[in-house]
C-alpha cells in the first residue's frame, strides 16, 4: 500500500516534473540525508513525529520536522518528509530511513527515484546525522509548549475587539453590592459582595469581574460611572490621597489583571436605553436580590436566562 502511494504522489514535484538523480561515483559527491521517525503515544490519540536532516556536499546540515496523526495512516508524516526530501532536487543522495518498513517500502519504489540510494545501516556521516535528528525531534519537544502558547497569542490577536457592560447595584442602607458584566456576544458573569460598603468599590469590583469572566480576548468595556473611569486614570499617589482601602485595591486588582493586553474604557449615561448598560444592571440587580433573599442557585440561573433573552429579543427587533 505504502509504496503505491509514494509511486503516486511523492514524484510530482510543484514544478510538474518527477525528480531524477543522476548516479555519482562516491557517497562523497552526494547529499547524505537521515528521515528518523518516533511514535509518541498509541491509537487514536497517538502521533508520529518525523526528523528529516540534510548535508549537502558535506556542508553544515539542515533539518525540519514533520508531524501527523498515528491513524488512520501512520506514515503519512513519513512520506510529507520524503516528499519534501525529493524536491530537494540532488542528483545524487544517500539516505538512511530508521524505520524498517518505510525503509523497505522506499527501497521498493527505487525505480521512481534513479540516483538514490536508500541504506540498509547507516554509518560515518550518517550516523552523525541521525543524531541530528534525534536532538531535532528532542528540541521540537522541549520548545512546544512555547509554539503552543505563541499560537494561542495570535488567536486571540486575531478575535475582534469584546464589547463588554459593567454595572453594580447597592441596596440603600445596606452593606452589599451585586455587580455583572454582559458582552455583545452574550456572554455575562454576575456576582454578590455581601461585604462591598460603596457604589465605587461595587462598580470597580464589575469592572475587574469583566477580566475574570472574559480573559481571552481584547476588551472594550463601558460603565456607567464616571468616578470608577478616573480612578483607574489616577496615579497611585494620587489615589491614596483621595480614595479608601476598599477602592485602592480593587483598583490595584484591575490593574494587574489588565497588565498585557488591550483594554479600551468608555462612559455610558446610565439608565438612558443603552442595551448592554441595561442589561449588565438587570443583572447586577438580581445579583444582588438573589443573595439577600438566599434564592436557590438552579432559580437564579432561569431568571438570569430570562434576563438575557430580552437582549437577544431586542437584538432580533434591530
Amino acid at each position: 500500500m505504502i509504496t503505491r502511494v509514494i509511486k503516486r504522489t511523492v514524484p510530482d514535484l510543484p514544478s510538474g516534473r518527477q525528480a531524477v538523480f543522476t548516479p555519482q561515483s562516491t557517497e562523497e559527491d552526494s547529499m547524505l540525508a537521515a528521515l528518523h521517525m518516533r511514535q509518541i503515544g498509541f491509537g487514536d490519540q497517538g502521533s508520529v513525529e518525523v526528523a528529516l536532516v540534510w548535508s549537502l556536499d558535506g556542508s553544515d546540515s539542515h533539518s525540519k520536522v514533520f508531524t501527523g496523526a498515528l491513524a488512520p495512516f501512520m506514515y503519512s508524516a513519513a512520506l510529507e518528509a520524503f516528499e519534501h526530501f525529493v524536491t530537494l532536487d540532488h542528483p545524487s543522495a544517500v539516505l538512511y530511513i530508521s524505520d524498517r518498513t518505510f525503509r523497505h517500502e522506499i527501497q521498493a519504489a527505487s525505480a521512481s527515484f534513479p540516483g538514490l540510494t536508500v541504506v540498509d545501516a547507516a554509518r560515518g556521516s550518517l550516523l552523525d546525522l541521525i543524531g541530528k535528528a534525534v536532538a531535532a525531534l528532542d528540541d521540537h519537544n522541549r520548545f512546544a509548549h512555547h509554539r503552543a502558547w505563541r499560537a494561542e497569542l495570535d488567536r486571540r490577536a486575531a478575535l475582534p475587539e469584546l464589547v463588554v457592560a459593567t454595572d453594580a447595584s447597592k441596596g440603600s442602607g445596606r452593606r452589599g453590592v451585586g455587580v455583572a458584566c454582559v458582552s455583545g456576544e452574550g456572554g455575562y458573569s454576575s456576582k454578590s459582595y455581601p461585604q462591598a460598603d460603596t457604589v465605587l468599590v461595587g462598580e470597580l469590583l464589575a469592572i475587574a469581574l469583566a477580566f475574570k469572566a472574559f480573559p481571552d480576548r481584547r476588551l472594550h468595556i463601558l460603565t456607567d460611572s464616571k468616578v470608577a473611569l478616573s480612578c483607574l486614570a489616577m496615579t497611585r499617589s494620587r489615589l491614596l490621597d483621595k480614595h479608601s482601602g476598599n477602592t485602592i485595591a480593587v483598583v490595584d486588582i484591575i490593574r494587574k489583571r489588565a497588565a498585557h493586553r488591550e483594554i479600551r474604557y468608555s462612559w455610558v449615561r446610565g439608565h438612558a436605553g443603552h442595551e448592554l448598560n441595561e442589561i449588565a444592571d438587570r443583572l447586577a440587580v438580581a445579583a444582588r436580590r438573589h443573595d439577600e433573599a438566599r434564592v436557590d442557585p438552579s432559580i437564579r440561573k432561569e431568571i438570569n436566562r430570562n434576563i438575557l433573552e430580552q437582549m437577544n429579543l431586542a437584538a432580533q427587533a434591530a
